[in-house]
């Protein structure tokens, strides 16, 4: 079956002649849920209808945070993000994923633009969220088992951050300047031959020279740059923030090889665990 689209000015005009004032357009995924109920409780007081958009169901975008900002370049510059349509006033909001892009500093000013506090979603959700209630129900145990599985949600968090922050550094010096020598967000940490141990200095070495030679920079250079990288990582920790840059996408992975080495419990389920919890 074919997704439901519009032509872009279609779309506006069907924006326009609802009787719908607030749209929040999302990136798809968990944000389309995450932010109805978001919505549904700023919005239940005073009343005003909202809509929630992915930002694929807009002119057969391929989806993702590029097409979403472009969809708020776009509402600016036609004047939409606050504007009046057929006696109704309305106004538009964007929720893209931080990602790296306070580090990069290539943030939108808007306030009409509102980022995750986190990396992204996923990691403002292990945040906020109960963890051993989510852990127990997804894994079908108690709430007792849960809590002897991982005793304490926040330090196993800290714990993994700290962990992998050689990889981070490295993924945001990548992402700073758009480069791809094997250091990047979309891969699980590659200096950390154990994902749940400390990284190994020769890897995090051989990346710095290869992100030294993509770049045309000395490796001491390079060096002072992974330094104020780890330093941002180190912060976010000292800060009480340490998902700040960790995306938390790889929390999946990394809770699945964490109970793969706690002792079993009889009947319980912990197979592809990153998805459903």
């Amino acid at each position: 079956m074919n997704r439901l689209t519009h032509s872009l000015q279609g779309f506006i005009r069907s924006l326009q002649i609802s009787s719908t004032r607030l749209f929040a357009f999302v990136e798809g995924g968990i944000d389309r849920p995450f932010f109805d109920r978001l919505l549904f409780h700023a919005c239940d007081q005073s009343k005003i209808a909202y809509q929630i958009t992915a930002i694929k169901e807009v002119s057969g975008s391929a989806g993702g945070k590029p097409a979403l900002l472009n969809l708020f370049r776009e509402f600016r510059r036609k004047g939409l993000l606050v504007t009046n349509a057929f006696g109704k006033a309305m106004a538009c909001m964007f929720f893209p994923d931080k990602d790296g892009d306070d580090f990069t500093r290539r943030r939108v000013r808007s306030a009409h633009v509102v980022y995750s506090p986190t990396y992204d979603i996923e990691g403002h959700l292990y945040c906020c969220a109960n963890m051993h209630r989510a852990l127990a129900d997804s894994c079908r145990i108690t709430l007792a088992q849960a809590k002897v599985l991982i005793p304490n949600g926040d330090a196993w968090l800290y714990s993994v951050v700290d962990l992998w922050k050689e990889w981070i550094a490295l993924c945001l010096i990548s992402q700073k300047h758009g480069v791809n020598c094997g250091c990047t967000f979309d891969r699980v940490s590659d200096v950390n031959p154990d994902h749940l141990a400390p990284a190994e200095p020769t890897l995090i070495t051989a990346y710095k020279n290869s992100l030294s030679t993509i770049l045309g920079v000395t490796f001491q250079d390079l060096d002072r740059q992974f330094l104020r990288a780890l330093q941002k990582v180190q912060n976010s920790l000292n800060d009480g923030v340490p998902l700040k840059y960790f995306k938390g996408k790889w929390l999946g992975h990394l809770m699945q090889l964490h109970l793969q080495r706690q002792p079993r419990i009889p009947d319980s389920n912990i197979n592809s665990i990153g998805t459903r919890l």
